[in-house]
């Protein structure tokens, strides 16, 4: 798999931000955003973490996945909630993965907790994966 870096920066959480990280207002975030590729599969990520819980990493591997991450700062992973659906997508994720602007999309929501229930990281993908989003729609029309 190849992973491209788009960018990644610190920012005062948002009001999402801070909801579904758990976090207090003026908290700071990464916001990363990344493309992943193998095979004929593209998929556009955008990632949330608390500073407090990664200081420094924009000078380390700041695309690394979130298992790296937890080993390189010592922290124990517990569960994740996602959450799929196939949507619209947005007509920046329509450019991003050369799809026209009224394609479906397959988009996981994810969040990671720690093992002490602490959010983690916030992902958002978007896959221009027909295979997997042709096969979710079949299991929703059928409501599997």
């Amino acid at each position: 798999m190849i992973v491209e870096p788009v960018f990644a920066a610190e920012y005062t959480a948002s009001e999402e931000e801070l909801a579904r990280l758990g976090l207090f207002a003026g908290e700071m975030v990464y916001r990363i955003s990344r493309f992943r590729r193998q095979d004929n599969q593209l998929r556009s990520e955008d990632l949330r973490l608390p500073c407090a819980l990664f200081p420094g990493l924009l000078h380390k591997d700041v695309f690394a996945d979130i298992s790296a991450l937890a080993e390189m700062y010592g922290l124990a992973l517990g569960d994740a909630t996602e959450r799929i659906s196939l949507d619209l997508a947005p007509p920046e994720i329509a450019k991003a993965l050369q799809v026209p602007g009224d394609t479906k999309v397959l988009t996981i929501v994810r969040v990671v907790h720690l093992k002490d229930g602490r959010p983690a990281q916030w992902k958002t993908s978007y896959s221009s994966d027909r295979d997997g989003y042709a096969k979710l729609d079949d299991l929703l029309r059928r409501g599997s």
